[in-house]
């Protein structure tokens, strides 16, 4: 259970990400962790294909400003004129002063270095004045970003998430593109095939739908464009889930044992929509577009393989309502939210007999070929009743329908990497689900999302060597260090904690591992083409590429099966802008990716450091202590650990705050306070452990220079370099779809949500109690 990742933003679209292969490191289950936001790596990429714009080639990188040159991040936008002219006299005045860093002269009260006059003018710029801060403090923060900033054409969302990754692409871009790349390592000379098969258009154009054709009719074909074998479910549904790793039904992964983290287990889960969440397909009056645009897409998707027109649409119409049955025995995510109640462990022999519908050894015994599996097998199961239900909707079901249904999921998995004509078909359906208009997003940009989907770790081995500051990493490891201390401290203080259960829990603050930029193995060229070794990758064929990654990532998988969990093996690539706490290893891990602007400058004041990377990192620490990983101890285990008066009590914390996100709205929309409970709680305790952080950093150093023009305190920096990260826009469609699928809330109750809570807060910007921003009521749990 991956848990906490920071940003829940910014993932490109999702259905863009499900048509993609993940790394083919096998990694936890997305279930089972949490992201600062999740899918951050996907952000810039709406896959727009070939041919759309006129320049995708090398000049695209010059053309966007040198986005990823060393050193040159958020903080170098244009700034307003006025606001321009007084920062260059103030930068110029302190010239003539001789004044260095803002840290090294504390006799003067402004720090006027390059740097601070830089981000003086991104916070200005992004502030809107005419809002008191007591009255909507994101507003106040954010409204000038907002005004600044439409939504780009081909986005559904766009914030500091996306603007960052884009950058990092530009870099990759920069790299893979270099007429000198010379690599010792072959996973890099891999990796820079792969982006190349991609960029390979014209190739890609005259196969058309040819490859997924072929290999329909290998895996006994379709009844929608041609004859198919009709005894054969059993086949076909290793070919599609084994062999290319889609996800009918439901999905296997290997990951570490809740109850016994040292060592791997087969586990098995709901799966098998194609729309981000049941509510698509069982609230029919409000997504009755979404449905009616998800049909027309898989009549065209049909037909461009050479499905006839009306029984195309007949026939997809019954693998919608297939669909539409197991959205029905879907378990809503906010149900699943108790880790101990949904795990069931059990026998390959038990589950046979709970799920009968298909023969479970062999699936299994195929999918980890050619590990020898016996029926005593141990498997943790996550959807009991799901599985009971979804064998009883096999049997019960047509095998005509069951077929179409196999090679759809199939046909999803696949078309991403062929001709323009899928492309452009996919681009109505996310304009309809996402409120996204078409756009020229330039070909490469795809491919690097792709590369970094395929070959993430050696594609992370050239980000890191061209761009990552080794001091960073020492730097961040002291704030992690004090950030730790704060939340200790904190912890020390809870009068609502019994002493056994609060020295248990200070035991597993201080055992949690944190792991910053990358794992070690990726400088390494053996260790690094060790783990893409068996990959074959060429230049000149996308698609085979893609179904050779598929089936080497099924090979690693089973390669998984009776080895320990290894601490090297992350769940997301070193160039992700996010963050994620995994419970079973009670680890936090911080990328390279969001260890720059605006979430970390080593030439910032603090007040902005801790309130950017230092609230990330308080966040992925308090997850080690949400609704959910409170429920594992300092080893990673699953089990009960918490005396029963504190467990109540954290209990009547936590329902304050379901009840308080519970009332928020977005376009008439109600959040889910339950849905989103664990990363509010995140969201409010690492604020308030990076504060104390803060806080007792002044203690040692003594105040900071207060930066130039913005009026505000370096207490109120904080709070207002905390909201600037969350500044964003978002279509009505997009949002909608953020509310029903998304485990963190939306980016103006991060704020909103959190600092209403906060003491501290409250005091630094003298909000009396009624105004919006001070209730009355706080909920507090960390």
């Amino acid at each position: 259970m991956k848990r906490g990742g920071v940003s829940g933003v910014a993932g490109g679209h999702w259905s863009l990400r499900r048509a993609s292969a993940r790394s083919s490191l096998p990694t936890p289950h997305p279930r089972r962790g949490a992201a600062w936001g999740g899918g951050l790596r996907r952000a810039g990429a709406a896959a727009a294909r070939a041919g759309c714009c006129a320049a995708a080639g090398s000049d695209g990188w010059w053309r966007r400003g040198r986005a990823g040159d060393r050193g040159r991040g958020l903080g170098e936008g244009q700034l307003p004129g006025a606001l321009n002219h007084r920062l260059a006299r103030l930068h110029h005045e302190r010239r003539a002063a001789g004044a260095g860093s803002w840290q090294q002269h504390p006799s003067h009260s402004t720090c006027l270095t390059e740097a601070c006059i830089r981000v003086a003018g991104k916070i200005l710029e992004s502030l809107d004045r005419g809002v008191s801060p007591c009255e909507d403090f994101y507003q106040f923060s954010c409204g000038g970003w907002i005004r600044r900033n439409p939504l780009p054409d081909g986005r559904s969302r766009w914030n500091t998430f996306n603007s960052l990754w884009d950058q990092n692409q530009a870099i990759l871009k920069h790299l893979l593109e270099n007429t000198t790349f010379n690599s010792s390592s072959e996973a890099e000379r891999k990796t820079q095939r792969f982006y190349l098969s991609c960029l390979q258009v014209e190739r890609i154009e005259e196969l058309g739908a040819q490859p997924l054709r072929d290999l329909i009719d290998k895996i006994g074909g379709w009844n929608i464009t041609g004859p198919w074998d009709q005894d054969n479910f059993m086949e076909v549904l290793k070919a599609v889930a084994g062999t290319y790793r889609a996800t009918p039904f439901f999905t296997v992964y290997i990951s570490a044992d809740s109850k016994s983290s040292n060592s791997n287990v087969i586990q098995v889960d709901q799966s098998g929509l194609f729309l981000p969440s049941r509510d698509y397909y069982l609230n029919r009056t409000a997504n009755e577009k979404v449905l009616t645009a998800y049909l027309d897409y898989m009549e065209e998707l049909g037909m461009l393989l050479g499905g006839r027109p009306t029984s195309t649409r007949e026939q997809m119409q019954q693998v919608l309502e297939l669909e539409v049955q197991l959205a029905n025995i879907t378990v809503p995510q906010d149900q699943r939210r108790d880790e101990e109640k949904i795990y069931h462990k059990m026998s390959i022999s038990e589950l046979q007999a709970l799920a009968p519908s298909m023969d479970w050894l062999e699936f299994l015994s195929f999918l980890l070929s050619p590990l020898e599996l016996s029926d005593s097998e141990p498997v943790v199961v996550y959807g009991m009743d799901y599985l009971q239900q979804v064998s009883e909707l096999i049997n019960r079901t047509e095998p005509s329908i069951l077929n179409n249904y196999l090679i759809w999921n199939l046909v999803q998995k696949t078309t991403s990497s062929l001709d323009r004509r899928f492309e452009s078909a996919q681009e109505k359906l996310l304009e309809t689900l996402y409120g996204t208009k078409k756009s020229c997003v330039p070909r490469w940009q795809t491919c690097i999302s792709n590369t970094d989907d395929a070959l993430g770790f050696a594609l992370g081995s050239l980000f890191v060597k061209a761009t990552f500051d080794r001091q960073s990493k020492e730097i961040a490891e002291g704030m992690i260090s004090e950030i730790r201390t704060a939340f200790e401290e904190a912890l020390g203080q809870l009068v609502w904690m019994d002493e056994k259960t609060r020295q248990a829990a200070k035991e597993k603050a201080d055992a949690i591992y944190d792991m910053i930029g990358f794992p070690d193995f990726i400088l390494e060229p053996k260790e690094l083409d060790d783990v893409y070794d068996g990959y074959e990758v060429s230049e000149d064929s996308f698609f085979q590429n893609m179904l050779n990654l598929y089936n080497f990532s099924a090979k690693v998988m089973a390669d998984q099966l009776r080895k320990p969990p290894s601490r090297d093996q992350w769940s997301m690539t070193p160039q992700t802008v996010n963050a994620y706490y995994l419970p079973t290893k009670n680890e936090i891990v911080f990328p390279a990716g969001i260890l720059q602007a605006p979430f970390y400058a080593r030439n910032h004041p603090k007040a902005l450091n801790f309130g950017g990377i230092g609230v990330v990192m308080g966040h992925e620490l308090t997850h080690a202590f949400d609704d959910q990983g409170r429920e594992y101890d300092k080893e990673g285990n699953l089990r009960p650990w918490w005396q029963n008066e504190s467990l109540a009590a954290f209990r009547n914390h936590t329902a304050c705050m379901e009840e308080q996100y519970n009332q928020y709205q977005v376009n008439g929309e109600r959040l889910n306070g339950r849905q989103t409970l664990g990363e509010n709680i995140a969201d409010n305790g690492g604020l308030k452990a990076a504060y104390n952080a803060y806080k007792a950093w002044l203690r040692k150093h003594g105040e900071e220079q207060q930066l130039p023009a913005v009026g505000l305190t370096n207490h109120q920096l904080f709070f207002v370099g905390f909201a600037q990260v969350w500044c964003s826009v978002r279509t009505p469609e997009s949002s909608h779809e953020g509310l029903v699928t998304d485990p963190h809330s939306p980016a103006r109750f991060r704020v909103l949500g959190t600092l209403s809570n906060s003491r501290d807060f409250l005091r630094h910007f003298g909000c009396p109690v009624g105004s919006p921003m001070n209730p009355g009521q706080l909920c507090e749990v960390w």
